[in-house]
């Protein structure tokens, strides 16, 4: 089958449909319009120069990909998903899946907002992506805002209104993720809940008439109730903006981590890691990513220790890693 090509400026078709594939190859959607195509043509804009490999590396990074490969099939088995619309029932594709991706898609088909609220790096963004997917529906977002302009979209010096992904959404149908509420400015969220909560919505180009297939996913790392000792830049939300989502609270899977993730046992290792933080109760995140890219670390060829303080015991202070170390079980300690 023949790649798709795309060519700028994209569509608003084109781009939803590049937002998706950058999820899916753990970029952000976010990105502008020549870093989506560039993504999708394969090219890294910040790639960095490929590292030489010797004889044992390439076997280590071997035996690594075949031990992730068993651990995606032992560790987490895909689970079919059945989705409802209207008298049909369609059976989503095998994937591996976050375990509240299915009250996800089920809130969102019968178009009731969610507010998605997890951790950094729990895979809030992947999951919006994939119900939109999943919903045969456009998607589009944004993250943290400090002014209106930036969801309702702005008359240029020649008259033409900019559009933005909250338009697109709301004018054509799809699912709109609002990345970081939690970290947007209270203005910006004033006129995004006089969107939000209308059928018809007022933009700089004129009243818009909202589409019957827009729905929301806020992704937020808090309840909305301000700044907590993890996460300190998160504002307070109104509680009318709290009072137009479904709850859906997450967690790091980490089952979906240990299939993903390219080292069983240095993932293993963060997942005792992020527990001991946890038990600690220490102001420091250990996210799936750690284990992502201290598993490519670990393949290129730099040592466990080197990883484990590039990865793990950055940010934490001399006396706080000690501690960690002090409460590793000793058989995934390093």
């Amino acid at each position: 089958m023949e790649k798709r090509t795309f060519t700028l400026p994209l569509s608003d078709s084109d781009r939803s449909y590049l937002k998706m594939h950058s999820v899916r190859q753990g970029k952000s959607p976010n990105s502008p319009d020549d870093v989506l195509l560039a993504i999708w043509n394969g090219i890294d804009p910040k790639a960095a120069p490929a590292a030489r490999l010797d004889n044992e590396t390439v076997e280590r990074i071997r035996r690594d990909a075949v031990a992730a490969a068993v651990a995606a099939v032992e560790q987490h088995r895909p689970v079919r998903i059945e989705i409802k619309q209207g008298a049909t029932i369609r059976t989503l594709p095998d994937a591996h899946r976050h375990p509240v991706f299915a009250d996800v898609l089920a809130t969102l088909s019968v178009r009731v907002n969610v507010y998605l609220v997890g951790p950094a790096g729990s895979g809030k963004t992947t999951i919006a992506a994939q119900a939109a997917e999943a919903l045969g529906l456009p998607f589009y977002s944004t993250g943290a805002v400090g002014m209106a302009y930036q969801l309702q979209g702005f008359i240029n010096a020649e008259g033409k209104y900019m559009e933005t992904d909250l338009y697109r959404a709301y004018d054509g149908g799809g699912v709109f993720l609002f990345d970081e509420i939690d970290a947007s400015s209270a203005q910006a969220l004033l006129a995004f809940n006089a969107i939000a909560a209308n059928d018809l919505a007022a933009f700089p180009c004129g009243t818009v008439k909202r589409h019957a297939d827009f729905m929301i996913v806020a992704a937020a790392n808090t309840f909305g109730a301000g700044a907590d000792a993890q996460y300190l830049g998160r504002n307070p939300l109104d509680a009318s903006t709290r009072d137009r989502f479904i709850d859906v609270v997450m967690d790091y899977d980490e089952r979906l981590e240990l299939a993903i993730s390219p080292n069983d046992q240095w993932t293993r290792h963060v997942q005792a890691f992020r527990k001991v933080v946890r038990d600690l109760k220490l102001r420091h995140v250990v996210s799936p990513r750690a284990s992502i890219h201290g598993g490519k670390l670990l393949s290129a060829g730099l040592s466990w220790d080197r990883v484990e303080q590039m990865v793990l015991i950055r940010g934490l202070s001399a006396l706080d890693a000690e501690k960690v170390r002090a409460n590793m079980p000793r058989r995934v300690a390093a």
